[in-house]
């Protein structure tokens, strides 16, 4: 396979135009994730490659995803990752960024989800793709939950990942919007390491809220358990089913913004600290 896709267990996704190369964080909020089994509509905000999307679209056989990506390049480029999925009649993604869809959107959805742009640092104009799928100034906060509590139904849930940091803002922005934090899984790259990621799901109904941590690595290329049996699902197919699969560890390099996470296909890094994920081989 060119070296542009990544091969997943049911699913390959091209990252070869996408500004928003596959990372730990996409992975992670795409497996984590929860949906209602009564759900059918699934919103999808800035997609990228389409990789979230085609994960709940292999998780959650009943749902339908409308994504939604401002990059044009991106948005072809998820449009033909989800062309060649066996999902395809379950997929679509239109080019317009969130502001712009909620003017014209007729639907409400059952779930939303995202992956957002948090880089808060200066950007250069040379490159707009990457700096539209990195920057905050491109979807603030309060733009994101302003549109999510406006096309998420009486019922429905919205799941998000950010910067640790970024969560109490969040949650301040989903309670103007009538949503209420329901679930919190703090993600660290290790034991000893800080909290770095937060995973968060909202739901209209104020309840009490389960909170977790998620570790995942005991050492350095050694999955936890519980991150193991997160993303393995999606991920990678099971070798005791398949006997050609042979598994690698593959490095993957988490900063501090967008960018975070990526592996090139030409080797390079996006960055330097890193974690790592299974990819399978077979």
């Amino acid at each position: 396979m060119d070296a542009s896709f990544f091969q997943f267990q049911q699913f390959a996704v091209r990252q070869r135009d996408s500004a928003m190369k596959i990372g730990t964080d996409g992975v992670l909020l795409g497996a984590w994730s929860e949906i209602d089994s009564s759900a059918k509509k699934v919103l999808d905000i800035g997609t990228g490659t389409g990789l979230i999307s085609l994960m709940l679209a292999q998780r959650y056989p009943e749902i339908t995803i409308d994504a939604i990506e401002l990059d044009q390049a991106a948005a072809g480029e998820a449009t033909f990752n989800f062309a060649q999925s066996p999902w395809a009649k379950r997929l679509n993604c239109t080019a317009k960024s969130l502001q712009d869809f909620r003017e014209v959107s007729l639907v409400i959805y059952d779930h939303v989800i995202c992956n957002p742009p948090f880089y808060q640092g200066t950007y250069a104009i040379k490159d707009v793709g990457r700096d539209q799928a990195r920057n905050h100034a491109f979807l603030p906060l309060i733009e994101l939950f302003a549109g999510i509590g406006q096309l998420l139904s009486s019922q429905g849930s919205c799941s998000v990942i950010l910067p640790i940091e970024h969560k109490k803002m969040a949650t301040h922005e989903a309670e103007k919007n009538g949503l209420y934090l329901s679930r919190f899984t703090a993600v660290k790259g290790n034991e000893t390491a800080p909290v770095k990621r937060a995973l968060l799901s909202y739901s209209r109904l104020a309840n009490s809220c389960e909170s977790t941590v998620l570790t995942l690595e005991i050492a350095r290329h050694q999955r936890t358990k519980t991150h193991q049996e997160l993303v393995f699902p999606v991920v990678a197919p099971d070798p005791q089913k398949n006997a050609d699969v042979k598994y690698l560890t593959y490095p993957l390099y988490a900063g501090g913004n967008r960018g975070r996470g990526q592996v090139y296909p030409t080797g390079e890094k996006s960055n330097i600290n890193s974690c790592c994920i299974i990819i399978s081989f077979s």
